[in-house]
């Protein structure tokens, strides 16, 4: 049974559970099974496909007659092809980790602990070390020979978390990670580890490749990843608790659990108390008034969290329970596991990345503060010509509003702004009967409902559950309305209407993401129809496919939704122009990519392994 559900991710989990509960030798011998069959797969179509050249190969020795009847019979051509495409299939390319490369030679300090920790715990070589501008760690697994292995071990190291954790914790958080490919506690852990990482690339890898031996390949390991991922998911989380295990023992239990708080109290204050303020700045300068990780530096060292609110964020992450979003254990499962007591974490006199960047500390921050700077230069720009345009509107709006008592006379677009604009950048109490001016107009937009529902919600009046019900109707939005509906319940402590409203997200979330499905995908299995398009669509469709160099010919049909019919999706089926020796799945994406049509649609060739589709709308369809 295919796993498309997170309840059926979880029943499977679940039963890894009581397996592993019951007998933990059947648990991982079941397991080892389960991660075999994967290689099996690949090494068996690996060997199909040897066998078929040496039979093609042999023939031709053998027996010329019937070397030539499967050629007069076009066999071997299918053959071979079925060759190529599963052979394309099975060769995928993996990118490296990419980012600011650290040599051993000009950062020995860094290297010396790195080579330490792993012969200490017999784990697998670091090839290479990156540095990148997260506040966290991490250990890659590039496979240089795609699916058949040779991995290459890159450790992902972030400057925030250089910054913000000492040397001691530093070190922790890296025997974490090496924990994970330690060869002196769990092997078979350890296997298991690196295997689940690996189906879950390789289903990801074959995501992006459109050949038929690749669709074949998607087939089975959206399937077998899935199931895999899930039934492993028992030993996984053990594996968290090992690596913490590990780390306690190169440090200590104080030390680990220190790195363990450190990270998660103090990563979301850097966020909200540094990085939002610094981008804040976009609003009034033009440019930064500071480089940013150097400015981050200082602020780790002269900031530190006053200590009530650091308690307070801890005692926070505390209550967070273990769940099955991701293998790793709630903050108070590890801590509780390591054997300390929570610890309060300190600013360190001198952070891990004084201690270990040594005297190319200071290029790495100059490095990365002119790079960040140049990334962000355009996105700040904008910013702030959004913002000074908005504030010049508003005043135009205000004296507009005051001249004609009101703002019935307002554009559909100029009264959203005002109500927008004084949402953002005046107060939300001189938004409000502008939002309600323009729910008047449009009873069930979505956006307005939305602040409306917070306005008043914020204001302690629960009118605003009645808006965030209509924002829950659109799937940019149900996520923020459930979450501020159900805080604002359960802060009134009426907890039962609380579990109600999430439940009836979670169900209407669900059919978004089932009508997304279907916007977002194309089958034979689907219904489609010929295309209800207004007279100027069509002149302006016809003139868009008429004047495409890589197009001689193009239909156009629609396809029936079960969700929102009212949004139609169309299907563009096109016969190449001219000679091409691009395959039909590039000649689609390249069309896709350069056709402006205004509507949801698909492209498809009628070649390659669209062909029996394109066949099926063409009679259908319309030519434009």
């Amino acid at each position: 049974m295919a796993i498309e559900s997170e309840e059926e991710f979880i029943r499977v989990v679940q039963q890894a559970e009581r397996d592993a509960d019951e007998n933990l030798s059947t648990y991982k011998t079941k397991l080892a099974l389960l991660a075999l069959l994967g290689y099996a797969v690949i090494f068996g179509l690996l060997i199909l496909l040897l066998g078929l050249v040496g039979g093609i190969v042999a023939l031709a020795i053998v027996s010329t007659s019937v070397l030539l009847l499967l050629i007069k019979k076009k066999i071997i051509f299918a053959i071979l092809f079925a060759i190529w495409t599963i052979a394309r299939a099975l060769w995928v390319r993996f990118d490296p980790p990419q980012g600011y490369v650290l040599t051993k030679k000009e950062y020995p300090e860094l290297f010396s602990v790195i080579d330490e920790l792993t012969d200490q715990l017999d784990a697998l070589k670091i090839h290479k070390v990156i540095l990148d501008r997260n506040l966290n760690a991490a250990v890659v697994q590039h496979p240089r020979l795609g699916i058949f292995g040779w991995d290459e071990n890159t450790l992902i190291v972030g400057l925030q978390l250089l910054l913000t954790l000492s040397e001691e914790e530093m070190r922790s958080v890296l025997a974490h990670e090496f924990g994970h490919l330690s060869g002196n506690h769990s092997r078979f852990s350890g296997w298991i580890y690196r295997v689940r990482m690996s189906w879950q690339r390789m289903m990801e890898a074959f995501e992006h490749q459109n050949s038929f031996g690749a669709g074949l390949m998607r087939k089975f390991f959206n399937w077998y990843a899935p199931q895999f991922s899930a039934y492993s998911f028992a030993l996984a989380r053990k594996n968290e608790y090992e690596a913490d295990a590990i780390a306690a023992e190169l440090t200590s239990p104080e030390i680990a659990t220190k790195a363990l708080v450190n990270v998660h109290a103090t990563a979301p204050y850097i966020d909200t108390s540094y990085w939002q303020n610094y981008f804040l700045q976009a609003d009034e300068k033009s440019e930064p008034n500071h480089a940013p990780f150097e400015g981050l530096k200082d602020f780790i060292r002269d900031n530190p969290l006053a200590r009530t609110e650091m308690i307070e964020r801890i005692k926070s992450e505390m209550q967070e329970k273990t769940h099955y979003a991701d293998t790793h254990p709630s903050l108070k499962d590890r801590v509780d596991a390591l054997g300390a007591l929570p610890q309060r974490p300190e600013s360190p006199t001198k952070n891990a990345a004084e201690s270990w960047l040594g005297e190319r500390y200071q290029v790495i921050m100059n490095d990365f503060d002119k790079e960040w700077l140049a990334e962000n230069a355009e996105e700040w720009k904008n910013r702030y010509e959004y913002v000074t345009n908005a504030k010049d509107k508003l005043i135009v709006f205000a004296q507009q509003e005051a001249d004609n008592d009101g703002v019935t006379g307002f554009t559909d677009g100029d009264l959203w702004h005002y109500a927008y604009w004084n949402n953002e950048f005046q107060t939300s109490e001189q938004s409000l009967p502008l939002f309600q001016e323009y729910q008047k107009r449009y009873p069930k937009d979505v956006d307005a409902a939305y602040y409306i529902g917070v306005i008043k919600l914020n204001a302690g009046d629960d009118v605003g559950l009645e808006q965030l019900k209509i924002a829950r109707e659109s799937a940019n939005l149900i996520e923020q309305a459930t979450k501020i509906g159900y805080a604002f319940l359960m802060e009134a402590k009426r907890e039962e209407e609380a579990e109600t409203w999430w439940d009836e997200s979670i169900t209407r979330n669900e059919q978004h993401v089932e009508a997304q499905h279907e916007r977002d995908n194309l089958s034979e299995k689907d219904t489609y129809k010929s295309a209800e398009l207004s007279e100027e669509q069509k002149v302006t469709f016809k003139k868009l496919i008429s004047d495409h160099p890589k197009i001689s010919k193009a239909w156009i049909v629609e396809k029936v939704l079960t969700h929102y019919p009212e949004h139609p999706v169309y299907v563009i089926v096109f016969k190449p122009k001219g000679i091409n020796l691009a395959s039909a799945e590039t000649l689609q994406q390249q069309v896709a990519d350069t056709l402006e049509l205004g509507v949801e649609f698909f492209v498809i060739c009628n070649a390659g392994d669209t062909k029996k589709l394109a066949k099926k709308l063409i009679k259908i369809g319309d030519v434009i």
